[in-house]
């Protein structure tokens, strides 16, 4: 075990990764204490000229609410999305909580929120293409049984989505994404834990510096009609549906911190193709490295 410790640190620390910084001017951070701090967001639909699918935002008691209208994310179509440009490592952490509309647990399926990481697309609505969303997330909230709460994680390559359900609490949850160099952990914990739970792990070697990190959340999917849901996503993210199902989430966030990774993980320059073919055999995604060692490397 020791040994194996010692070789997952040597390949951190030959990772030629930007480093993660945050500006004075534009705060990563946010704990919702004030409306003025929504200028240093950045809404999806704003940015790629899709329909804005927010029924309700808002902050309140220091908290951030969305609700979504219909829709999802999953293969070529998008969802609400609030997000800030992070270049390099980084480790964010949002405390939230998943509910219905009128009850602590959603009652429609697929509905859930949480943080996503997302890669910038050079296209938008105008000049639209399928097969070019990359992303990952990690959720909470309802998925396919009504009315039981679960976490999500999911990952997009291509536009070819992947996901995994775990049972969950319906309660306050805190949600952490780390990346270092081309491997992302995904954690949480909730209030009462003493450690994070590692949820998922991905090694992802194309992604660029820059990302899109933030909350999505999404709801009532599946009343859209198979037809479009399944044949036509440009339909989908282009039509604003909410006239059929129900509407049924809530995503509040207490706040959200994005914090450096430890510094033995941060190497300046490019190794080139030898380092990514001996990284590729051994990273933090690695799943021969137990989770107690990657909670060990990655620390609280």
């Amino acid at each position: 075990m020791k040994c194996k410790t010692v070789v997952v640190l040597f390949v951190l620390n030959c990772m030629g990764v930007s480093s993660f910084s945050q500006g004075a001017s534009d705060p990563l951070d946010d704990d919702f204490s004030s409306p003025a701090t929504m200028a240093n967001w950045k809404w999806l639909h704003s940015v790629e000229g899709w329909p804005d699918k927010v029924r309700k935002t808002e902050i309140s008691n220091g908290n951030l609410v969305i609700e979504p209208g219909t829709s999802g994310w999953f293969a070529d179509k998008n969802a609400p999305f609030l997000f800030k440009e992070v270049n390099g490592d980084f480790d964010v952490r949002a405390r939230v909580k998943a509910t219905g509309l009128t009850a602590d647990v959603a009652q429609t399926t697929w509905s859930l929120g949480g943080l996503m990481v997302r890669v910038p697309k050079k296209s938008k609505k105008d000049n639209w293409v399928p097969r070019d969303e990359n992303w990952l997330f990690m959720t909470t909230g309802v998925a396919e049984v009504p009315g039981k709460q679960v976490v999500e994680t999911k990952y997009t390559l291509n536009s070819r989505s992947n996901l995994k359900l775990r049972d969950a609490k319906a309660d306050w949850i805190t949600l952490r994404i780390v990346r270092v160099g081309h491997a992302f952990i995904l954690l949480t914990k909730y209030d009462n834990d003493k450690a994070w739970t590692v949820q998922d792990r991905f090694y992802i070697a194309d992604w660029p510096p820059v990302l899109q990190v933030g909350f999505n959340a999404y709801t009532n999917s599946m009343a859209v009609p198979g037809n479009i849901l399944w044949g036509d996503p440009f339909r989908f993210n282009s039509e604003i549906f909410d006239h059929l199902g129900k509407v049924d989430f809530r995503l509040t966030v207490d706040f959200i911190t994005f914090k450096k990774t430890r510094q033995s993980f941060q190497v300046a320059g490019s190794p080139g193709q030898t380092w990514l073919n001996q990284v590729s055999k051994n990273t933090l995604a690695d799943h021969a490295v137990s989770n107690e060692e990657i909670l060990s490397l990655l620390g609280d």
